[in-house]
């Protein structure tokens, strides 16, 4: 028992903890920080995409002026309703994009499905995992693009009449 009140007794530090000393902040790159959120803010958050290096993150696909697709609980997809020219895409309309090769990539949407093509030709988000219905390539011309599912079809939308 004498040996252990010669040992120095420290309290246990697990990685990841934060130190609760003080730490100096540096005001000079605190301001310069503001100064790039400002600049984001006014250029905005969500541009169109040129080329497909650009095509990373969190996504959103306009069909019309300021109408993103929009995600629904059922695993189905439907145009939103239009947005100011302010406004970005809300949560159901943003999609995370995933490259899977120099050509292709996969979407998820916010339920955590990823987006596919039926049998019927009909984009669907009821995939948990990406095969090669759920496999998309970006398609580039005159300053637009689309995207060719595995059928060799473009997504695009019409409206629903009736039942």
């Amino acid at each position: 028992m004498t040996e252990y009140s010669h040992v120095k007794s420290t309290k246990l530090v697990l990685k990841g903890l934060k130190d609760k000393r003080k730490k100096k902040k540096h005001k000079d790159k605190k301001r310069k920080r503001e100064d790039e959120a400002d600049k984001d803010d006014i250029i905005g958050r969500w541009w169109a995409v040129g080329n497909f290096g650009e095509i990373t993150g969190t996504v959103a696909i306009e069909m019309q002026n300021y109408s993103y697709v929009h995600a629904l609980d059922t695993g189905l997809f439907t145009l939103g309703t239009p947005h100011k020219d302010d406004e970005g895409p809300d949560p159901p309309e943003q999609f995370t994009a995933i490259k899977l090769s120099d050509s292709r990539i996969a979407l998820k949407s916010g339920y955590g499905k990823y987006l596919g093509i039926s049998s019927e030709g009909t984009v669907v988000g009821r995939s948990d995992a990406i095969g090669s219905r759920e496999q998309w390539e970006p398609v580039f011309q005159d300053g637009k693009m689309a995207l060719m599912a595995s059928n060799s079809c473009f997504i695009s939308y019409r409206e629903k009449h009736g039942s």
